[in-house]
Order: C-alpha cells, then structure tokens, then sequence
C-alpha cells in the first residue's frame, strides 16, 4: 500500500476510535465521510429513496450505539460496510415479509363473488317479476340480496352492513339468491 492510503486509514481508524470514545465531532466527521459510500451501497440494495435514507439513518445510529466495539485491527470502511449490508439485508427481508404477509392477507380476504345469478336475473325480460319475486323474500334475505348483489357489497362489507356475523350474512344471501332461482327460473317438467 501507499503513503497517502496509509495514512487516510490511519486517520479513519483514530476518527472511529474516538467515536467510540463518545466524540461528538468526531462522528459528525466520520459521518461526512462516510455517508456518501454507505447512500450508495446502500441505495444498490434498496430501490425505495425513502428507505434507503431511513436505513443510512439506521446505520450511523448503529454505528454510534456500538462503536466501542469496533476493532482497530480492521479496515474501518470494512466495519462500516459490514453495518450498511446486515441494515439493508434486514430491510429486503422486512419488505419481502411484509409484501408476503400482505398478499397472504390479501389472497386470504379475497373472496370471489358468483355474480351468475345476479346476471341471470338482471337478463330476464320480465323486470317486474323479478322486483316481485324481491319483494316476496322474507326481509332478511330481501335485504341481504339486494346490497350483496344489486349494491355489490362483498361478504365483510354486508355483514357490518346488516350488523350480524359474515357467515350469517352470505347465507341470508345465498338463501335469497336460491328462492330467486326457484321463482325465476321454474325447474324443467
């Protein structure tokens, strides 16, 4: 190695060495010089600007938090780098639980709608039979219909609607859409 290098890791080790005595200026210096190197390191390993700040935020916090355990032995880029990929591998993997949680969530509440029978009836040239054959549904099931099919509600949506369980809510539905069916769509002689 050269002089000049020689003497640039000479002086990063004493500025980290005096971090970890509780220097503040020292960090402050340490933080000049290094930000740029961890933003980029970083921000290689991250796509979101605005986790890639909070997470070069996260890595000089660390570092001020265990600089005593820094050992003069080694490169201090080396020790700061170390820092910024254990931080931004945390980061990837709470991103990707995060995503994996959400779609888990998301697939689990996902609810596919048989939206058939509301075609079938919305098809039929007879609209008055159809508002009568409604209007003959025990309330209950009238209601239930209506904002299930007609409105669109899903089946979380209708049961904070009507105030009663989700699966007492897509039965009273369900039992609506079957009496429609009968009324509507007589069964073959």
């Amino acid at each position: 190695m050269n002089d000049e290098l020689l003497a640039k890791r000479s002086q990063e080790r004493d500025l980290m060495l005096a971090v970890a005595a509780g220097d503040r200026r020292a960090f402050t210096a340490l933080h000049e010089r290094f930000r740029p190197l961890v933003e980029r390191y970083v921000r290689h390993q991250l796509n979101d600007p605005s986790q890639v700040e909070e997470v070069v935020q996260d890595v000089f916090l660390e570092i001020w938090l265990i600089a005593e355990r820094y050992d003069p032995r080694h490169s201090v880029i080396a020790w700061v780098r170390t820092i910024a990929q254990r931080r931004a591998i945390d980061r990837v993997r709470k991103s990707r639980a995060d995503r994996d949680r959400d779609l888990r969530i998301g697939a689990r509440d996902h609810e596919v709608v048989d939206h058939s029978a509301t075609e079938r009836a919305e098809s039929v040239l007879d609209r008055a039979a159809l508002r009568r054959a409604v209007a003959e549904l025990p309330p209950r099931q009238r209601e239930a219909v209506v904002l299930r099919h007609l409105v669109g509600l899903s089946g979380p949506e209708l049961a904070t609607e009507l105030g009663v369980p989700v699966g007492t809510a897509k039965t009273r539905a369900r039992d609506g859409v079957i009496a429609l069916r009968r009324v509507m769509v007589p069964e073959p002689a």
